[in-house]
């Protein structure tokens, strides 16, 4: 998380608070990039796989500089999920990604060059009696979180890989529902690019002072993801709407670690079955000076892990399956395949991810990926090349998790998305 002097902050409180207050709670509708599209479920594997590995190397650049001036050489979308509201007085439907690896919330604006494609009318604040762009003075063109411009200029520039936004900040009402909330502090996009997946923009759901989160006060949200290959939406509560409905004695919880924007938590180990694996015990240290430690992040795909321990789950997966090794990197983009004869493929056990106070329990059909027409069964992880493991959204699938911004706490149970 950025930080400001005391009466900057101050400043920034003040700016940011909404002049119509947020309801109680909210319940939106998250969608996956490729819900409605023509791939099939091995295509969607792979392009999974793909922004997966791209994902990190944003999470670690961001990690490594906080200045917002982000230059990786990524080229595909590095997002999963997308939801939909309204901007504007009056509403125009927009859809937007989901990030909880970053903090800022903004949305193409006309006229915009260039833009990238998105598949709603662009927003044109021209046309909105509730827009008022925020002056010049505004101390929030200082922070930190944005790329620093010599001489000053009345701009913000925000970084995401290969994928970027520069433009004006300002405030508007954003609908959600049927509820609308005025004086949102917003990103109104000049200039774009990168892919964003079709939308208009992104919602940051970070830790930091710009996040939608924050400026709703809501102090907490979760989201429960369908299956992977299911064609129902997966859900998004906010507020108080975010509680976990399964017996105390299934919740897990976990602490936050530091206040960086993103969401940090202290892995411990992994299982496979009974058995906890030899994995080193500082290869998920969580070290300031570095990208390391572990992260839980809804715009990963597939959990990333540092070799040591990505090489010892492997390892332990092939003596288990006990089938010869296939290559499908090309095919199915994954590093580990088993070529099945007959099927089914071999049972696995569960596998269990050791937090501080909390062990996650990932099934079968979370970690590993069965295709009869390919005849391969295949894991669903890849190995990072840095020390950081990020925890991905395919692992996290059935799944219901509470961040609690407020409290520092992540929590989750496991639960049948499709029924909420």
């Amino acid at each position: 998380m950025a930080y400001l002097p005391l009466l900057a902050l101050l400043a920034l409180s003040s700016l940011l608070q909404s002049t119509t207050p947020a309801p109680a709670g909210l319940q939106l509708s998250l969608t996956h990039v490729d819900a409605g599209s023509p791939f099939t479920f091995t295509e969607r594997v792979r392009r999974a796989a793909q922004r997966s590995r791209h994902r990190r190397v944003v999470l670690e650049a961001r990690l490594a500089n906080s200045s917002g001036d982000l230059e990786v050489p990524v080229t595909s979308s590095k997002f999963e999920y997308k939801l939909a509201f309204a901007i504007g007085t009056p509403e125009l439907n927009v859809t937007a990604i989901l990030d909880t690896g970053s903090e800022l919330v903004w949305t193409q604006c006309r006229p915009c060059d260039p833009c990238v494609p998105q598949s709603t009318p662009a927003y044109d604040p021209s046309n909105s009696a509730s827009f008022s762009r925020l002056p010049c003075t505004s101390p929030l063109y200082d922070y930190q979180v944005f790329k620093r411009f010599d001489p000053p200029t009345c701009h913000y520039a925000y970084g995401y890989g290969s994928g970027a936004t520069q433009g004006v900040l300002a405030t508007e009402t954003f609908t959600f529902g049927t509820k609308s909330v005025s004086h949102i502090t917003f990103g109104c996009s000049k200039q774009s690019k990168g892919n964003f997946a079709g939308t208009s923009g992104i919602v940051g759901f970070g830790r930091g002072n710009l996040s939608l989160i924050s400026q709703l006060g809501f102090g907490k949200f979760s989201y429960c993801l369908t299956s992977f290959n299911s064609s129902s939406s997966s859900r998004l509560r906010l507020g108080s709407l975010a509680t976990l409905n399964g017996a105390a004695s299934t919740v897990q919880s976990t602490p936050f670690l530091d206040d960086t924007n993103l969401y940090r938590v202290s892995l411990r180990g992994i299982s496979l079955g009974e058995a906890l694996l030899p994995i080193p015990n500082a290869t998920f240290e969580h070290r300031r000076d570095e990208t390391s430690g572990a992260v839980i992040d809804s715009g990963t795909g597939q959990t990333q892990l540092p070799k040591p321990a990505y090489e010892i789950v492997k390892q332990n997966i092939t003596s288990l399956v006990g089938l010869p090794v296939v290559d499908l990197s090309s095919t199915i983009g994954l590093d580990l395949c088993f070529s099945v004869s007959s099927w089914p493929p071999p049972a696995v056990p569960d596998m269990t991810f050791h937090f501080d106070k909390a062990d996650m329990t990932i099934p079968p059909a979370n970690y590993m990926y069965a295709d009869q027409n390919a005849g391969a069964f295949c894991l669903v992880m890849q190995r990072s090349e840095s020390n950081l493991t990020i925890v991905g959204n395919y692992q996290q699938q059935n799944m219901h998790v509470v961040y609690d911004v407020a409290g520092r706490m992540l929590s989750f149970v496991p639960a049948r998305c499709e029924d909420f």
